[in-house]
């Protein structure tokens, strides 16, 4: 195990109590995050270390990229997907990319069981599959989606995963 994902689970802590308690994940954290993901994949594998972290940086942030410009994720949330992209580097990204995704869609699921919407959110999801016009216009004040955590889950799922 690489030393530098030691501090993975300190900067995924920080980042989604930043994220609940405020709804921001601050930029010190990410931009630091991602500089010392390059900086271990530096000292730690030469140039091939080097290029396997930006490699799983701009992946990781790439991937997050379009989801952030329509509004479905923060700026914070891709920022810290591309620090934990360049601290796992390449090919280890494509499994927190899944398991992240994953993550997020069960936390989904259950937010929208929890508000109630879960039977609408679907129905209307099958009408839109099908050609039909939606029913619900959209909720009004649709849950947060605290998707910090889901990268979190999503990351440490792979970590021990590949590790254990």
């Amino acid at each position: 195990m690489p030393i530098v994902w030691i501090a993975l689970p300190f900067i995924l802590a920080f980042a989604c109590y930043g994220e609940i308690k405020e709804r921001r994940i601050p930029n010190w954290l990410t931009l630091g995050g991602m500089a010392l993901g390059v900086g271990a994949g530096l000292i730690e594998g030469d140039l091939e270390g080097l290029k396997d972290s930006a490699l799983g940086l701009a992946i990781a942030g790439g991937m997050f990229l379009p989801f952030c410009l329509l509004g479905v994720v923060g700026g914070g949330d891709m920022k810290l997907m591309a620090a934990v992209g360049a601290i796992v580097g390449w090919p280890m990204v494509l499994r927190v990319l899944c398991n992240t995704c994953i993550a997020g869609g069960v936390i989904s699921v259950a937010i929208m069981a929890w508000n109630g919407v879960l039977l609408t959110t679907l129905a209307n999801v099958f009408r839109i599959m099908v050609g039909m016009q939606r029913k619900a216009q959209g909720l009004r004040n649709p849950p947060m989606v605290p998707y910090a955590l889901a990268i979190t889950i999503g990351t440490l799922i792979a970590v021990f995963i590949q590790e254990f």
